[in-house]
């Protein structure tokens, strides 16, 4: 049976085990009593069913991403990036931001510490599935989707480059499909471990499955987690709580149901908003250093996130089955944040004093938010014969519904203006300042995104070593909210055709070409307070791809062309009527291409590794690059090996590399993070069959970079390490 390894953590605050760790435990004290009757019981176990594929090593043979057909990675005529639960395990991945800070293609930048934003070709990701399920996830509010915890996932599946027929409206960037972890074994197995490390962080998380009759045919699986840690920079404390719960059962050998429930808290302590002042008011450095924290002693920034699901798949035959997938979720925010305004907002141009210390204004918001996101999609695959040749169709219903209401109180210190606690000096500040009185939390934004959408796909054989997918989605799109007091109500109906060609050259090599349409509508408004209009183009993708042995390596080379209009960037001047909301203009004509390459997968018996590199320019109608806050080349590597003659022992690291990044400041210039490598390394033993003990080290050569360029800034993770022991049954 297949056992799973997760991460735990030394001693837990207080002494006290969290609520989803006690509800783990208790699972984890209660199986044997499964075990014994089953034991008891002379019933020989019914052959489980497992849908779906499992990697082995850092790949997998088949999967859905992209298409909803069951392909090998290089049947699929685009560029997709697996991070397997190996990888996962072997680096050390906590989170969503640490998973797609590996993925071949993948930038992000920092708005401050709680908000991450991921970028793939120059444009944002927004568009997400959980178990192929679509949604979408914006961070302008940040409802903390950016710190999911990964103990609940099995894998993420990236497929980058526009994805409309499957996610609907979104940006030709990618799509980030996360595999939640599921009931497969008909016997009692599971893991504890501990994790240790720098910054007094501590992680502990527990995963246990177990039959729930004597059959086999009904399975539980349970993961709770719990990380506890402090940070290189001052005052900031992190803690987040992680429950999960998954039934599954084969209510037949051809139908199988799962139902699940997972909870997620985060809080954070002395959260930044925006992050430190970066330029003197003569344009020289400020040089803080990365334990500086701009944030007052009094601020914090939780989230909390429920999620529940439930999919059912039946299989006709070999050939036809149809799968229906349901989730809801609510999630909800609760800050209160300190922002230190420094610039002119006409000139950009820096108040702050090197001498004095005076042109700091004190800003503080505190923010009520929550979002609810509710989900059906439901679809049929099958394949038949026409000609000679077997060809394979698709087609589904999909139904996406999400309310968000935001209400905040916000005190904005203008330069010059009089605050709630006026003071002389931001030299040698330390986060003393009072917390202000707080006004009535006013609603900002309210509002209802419907998405309806049908799609429909064919994968016909013009001959043995050529396929042609052909597809389209429709979709109704409609907003009704209110920004402020601007009241807003429209609608998109638009059809997108998706298109993709593969040629088998021989058994290991393939050749592609996709073409998509774009569409995305917009929430971003202009100076008058009217929403941009949607955004609309063309992605073209051509590539070729290999596999060796049996698609446990693979690889990928391919070269793209992105052409857009009317994609929203931001400006330094406010919607009219608003203090807090800065406001867009349309880019027309922006276009992005560049290459993308991917090895990925098992090299030899015990040797894996990743290596993926890739390269875009973005530029608007004017030339003017877009988006300079992202790197435009990225190579990033991972290997891990493991000795035959020694299989106790496993070993391996990498090396993450981006090139320079600019914001521009027209009062000064620009401000600049030159290009830089991060290294990372690991080792794991096997002392016993069971027990095992992993060291890994981050930042190796220490390198000091910025995370954050935007007139704010923050530092990257300088050195840091852990230990993790785990013990798995």
């Amino acid at each position: 049976m297949t056992r799973t390894s997760a991460v735990l953590s030394r001693s837990l605050p207080q002494g006290r085990l969290p609520q989803a760790l006690l509800i783990a435990l208790a699972t984890l004290a209660a199986a044997p009593a499964f075990a014994e009757d089953a034991a008891a019981d002379p019933t020989t176990l019914d052959k489980i069913v497992v849908k779906g594929e499992r990697a082995e090593g850092y790949s997998v043979r088949r999967t859905s991403a992209g298409t909803r057909f069951d392909l090998a990675p290089r049947e699929i005529p685009q560029s997709v990036s697996i991070i397997s639960h190996q990888r996962i395990e072997d680096q050390n991945l906590d989170d969503i931001i640490d998973v797609l800070a590996n993925t071949t293609g993948v930038s992000s930048t920092q708005s401050d510490t709680e908000r991450t934003e991921f970028y793939s070709r120059g444009f944002y990701i927004d568009s997400y599935q959980y178990d192929n399920l679509p949604t979408q996830m914006v961070q302008n509010w940040s409802y903390g989707d950016s710190g999911l915890d990964l103990a609940l996932y099995d894998r993420v599946e990236v497929v980058r480059g526009a994805t409309g027929l499957l996610t609907g409206a979104g940006n030709p960037s990618a799509s980030v499909n996360l595999i939640r972890k599921h009931a497969d074994s008909a016997e009692l197995t599971g893991s504890v471990s501990v994790n240790v490390g720098s910054w007094g962080r501590t992680r502990s998380t527990v995963d246990v499955t177990t039959p729930l009759n004597a059959s086999g045919s009904v399975r539980a699986r349970v993961i709770g987690s719990y990380l506890d840690t402090e940070s290189q920079m001052d005052r900031y404390d992190q803690h987040k709580t992680l429950g999960y719960a998954v039934i599954d059962a084969d209510l037949t050998p051809d139908t199988q149901l799962s139902v699940g429930y997972d909870y997620q808290q985060k809080r954070a302590n002395g959260a930044t908003w925006g992050g430190f002042p970066m330029l003197y008011s003569d344009g020289t450095s400020t040089g803080y250093d990365s334990s500086f924290n701009s944030a007052a002693k009094w601020t914090y920034w939780d989230t909390t996130s429920k999620r529940a699901f439930a999919t059912l798949e039946h299989d006709f035959n070999e050939d036809w089955k149809v799968r229906i997938g349901a989730t809801h979720d609510e999630t909800k925010a609760d800050d209160k944040l300190f922002y230190p305004a420094y610039n002119d907002w006409v000139t950009g141009a820096s108040l702050f004093d090197r001498e004095t210390g005076a042109g700091i204004t004190p800003s503080a918001g505190f923010y009520n938010t929550e979002r609810k996101v509710s989900a059906v999609d439901g679809f049929f695959s099958g394949a038949f014969e026409l000609f000679g040749l077997k060809h394979e169709v698709m087609g589904g219903l999909s139904y996406n519904k999400r309310e968000y209401l935001n209400a905040g109180s916000y005190i904005m210190g203008f330069p010059g203006s009089t605050t709630w606690d006026p003071f002389s000096s931001y030299l040698n500040w330390t986060g003393d300042i009072s917390e202000p009185t707080w006004g009535d939390l006013l609603q900002q934004s309210r509002g209802t995104i419907t998405q309806k959408a049908g799609y429909a796909a064919t994968r016909l054989s013009l001959a043995e070593p050529l396929k042609l997918i052909l597809g389209a989605r429709y979709s109704d799109w409609s907003l009704d909210g209110i920004e402020g007091t601007t009241v807003s109500r429209f609608s998109h109906k638009v059809t997108t055709p998706y298109a993709g060609l593969v040629f088998d050259i021989n058994d290991t090599w393939s050749t592609y070409a996709s073409y998509t349409e774009i569409f995305q509508p917009q929430t971003l408004r202009n100076q008058q307070g009217d929403y941009l209009d949607p955004v609309d183009g063309k992605s073209y993708e051509v590539g070729v791809k290999g596999a060796w042995f049996d698609n446990r390596l693979n690889a990928s080379a391919a070269v793209f062309r992105i052409e857009q209009d009317n994609v929203g960037q931001a400006t330094n001047v406010p919607v009219q009527g608003t203090l807090n909301e800065f406001a867009y203009i349309g880019a027309r004509g922006t276009v992005s291409r560049g290459f993308e390459l991917e090895l990925n997968g098992e090299l030899a018996p015990g040797w894996n590794a990743t290596f993926g590199a890739s390269r875009y320019v973005a530029k608007d109608a004017e030339g003017t690059d877009i988006n300079t806050r992202l790197p435009q080349t990225t190579i990033k590597l991972f290997t891990s090996y493991t000795p035959q003659s020694l299989d106790a022992l496993t070993f391996g690291g990498g090396a993450n590399w981006q090139n320079r990044i600019y914001y521009p400041v027209p009062a000064y210039g620009q401000i600049e993070q030159g290009g830089y490598a991060l290294v990372s390394a690991f080792v794991r033993y096997r002392i016993a069959p069971q027990f095992s003990v992993q060291a890994n080290l981050n930042n190796l050569l220490d390198k000091k970079y910025l995370s954050q360029v935007n007139g704010y800034g923050a530092f990257g993770d300088e050195r840091n390490g852990s230990i993790t022991f785990t013990w798995s049954f």
